[in-house]
């Protein structure tokens, strides 16, 4: 590939050459996440509303559980009423339900709501991401993700400033700015979606139609050697990812930083992506998407096992850029090539499981804090193990053996 394909023209040309429902699902996808106020707040709010620590986890336990099952709803949603119909369902549900989080009444309520919110939510990128592998060619997928990522951390970054805003002047206020622009965003993909694919037929909301379908993707997804050693090594990596989110606050203040150095530390993280990502999966995308995943993986477990070894913000720092660089390179590559291994009938599927694979990772990520309790700085050496062995393990030699589909 020569040096004009890999320069700036080119790039804007690539996503130029997009169409429009591609660029309809990345605003969206900045106005939602901008206004994802209520989850970097909940911890928050329901400690004021008087609830113990214990309580407040369960609550989160909820919507973790919740997560977990969405993206199975979610997947099969979007294979059998279309791509766009399984997002307007997910995000209205989901705006609904964000003031039925603010209006329970009762901590039995409040556990049931927010399994159903956790739920919702989680239904979300399965049909999301099959309808961006739909309308977009292979070639240009990866791009393609690094762009919706793009969205997401820049709506992320600034969102949460935001809600501090909204939450001093009175916390209602982040439950109904968070289910308006869900709302917005719900209304925006019914009038300016295509349809999308669907591909399941007969009465889709029969039990034994959702289980024969089900079970037609897992047995395809099993046969599919390549995907399943890539939901695998996927599931490696996530463990460690969402560890750095989950317990590197707790690890940089034992190492004596402020909290306002441990936000530089997680700031940069979103600056690197912002400024990197886009252009450089424009340049890797042209490789061998293992290798660059083991790359990517391998970037991870070094910048996790920095974390154990850091005693000053430099350190952290520096841990947090080799950390980056291995997400940058492997998450938006790793959306295409899950696309490129699913069959077109089943994408939706096997997007699900995909979702349900980092679900899993977050679920166990949250037994990190004990651990690192009774370990200490050498958890993160165990934490950087797991990426490593996703590295090495979707590297595997391996005959390519056709879905069972």
């Amino acid at each position: 590939m020569n040096a004009i394909s890999n320069s700036p023209s080119s790039l804007i040309s690539e996503i130029r050459s997009m169409p429009r429902p591609v660029f309809v699902l990345i605003v969206g996808m900045f106005v939602n996440r901008l206004g994802s106020f209520v989850y970097p707040f909940l911890s928050l709010y329901l400690k004021d509303r008087s609830f113990e620590f214990s309580e407040i986890s369960l609550v989160i336990g909820s919507l973790a559980v919740g997560n977990f099952f969405g993206p199975m709803a979610g997947g099969y949603m979007a294979d059998a009423f279309g791509r766009r119909n399984a997002l307007v369902i997910s995000l209205l549900s989901t705006a609904f339900l964000l003031l039925a989080l603010y209006w329970a009444d009762d901590y039995v309520t409040l556990l049931v709501v927010g399994f159903c919110y956790g739920f919702s939510v989680s239904t979300f990128f399965p049909p999301a991401n099959a309808l961006l592998s739909d309308l977009v060619e292979e070639d240009k997928r990866a791009t393609a993700f690094a762009l919706f990522r793009l969205a997401i951390n820049l709506g992320f970054a600034l969102g949460p400033t935001l809600a501090g805003i909204l939450y001093a002047i009175s916390p209602m206020w982040i439950f109904v700015g968070d289910a308006a622009t869900t709302a917005a965003f719900g209304l925006l993909a019914w009038v300016s979606l295509p349809h999308g694919l669907r591909t399941i037929s007969g009465k889709v909301g029969s039990a034994s139609v959702v289980w024969k379908s089900w079970r037609e993707a897992i047995v395809d997804a099993w046969g599919n050697v390549s995907f399943r050693r890539f939901i695998f090594a996927s599931f490696l990596m996530g463990a460690a990812f969402t560890q750095v989110f989950s317990l590197l606050s707790i690890t940089s203040t034992d190492r004596g930083l402020s909290t306002f150095s441990y936000g530089l530390v997680m700031g940069l993280n979103g600056l690197l992506i912002a400024m990197v990502e886009l252009p450089l999966t424009h340049r890797i995308k042209r490789f061998a998407p293992r290798k660059v995943l083991s790359l990517g993986y391998t970037l991870m477990a070094l910048g996790s096992a920095g974390f154990a070894f850091s005693e000053s913000i430099t350190g952290f720092l520096l841990a947090m850029s080799l950390f980056t660089m291995g997400e940058i390179v492997a998450l938006p590559v790793g959306m295409s090539y899950s696309a490129a291994l699913s069959p077109e009938a089943l994408r939706g599927r096997y997007f699900g499981i995909r979702g349900m694979t980092w679900a899993a990772s977050t679920l166990f990520s949250s037994l990190g804090v004990s651990f690192y309790g009774a370990i200490g700085f050498d958890w993160w050496l165990i934490i950087a193990c797991l990426p490593l062995a996703g590295a090495v393990y979707i590297l595997r030699n391996e005959p390519l053996k056709k879905p069972l589909n």
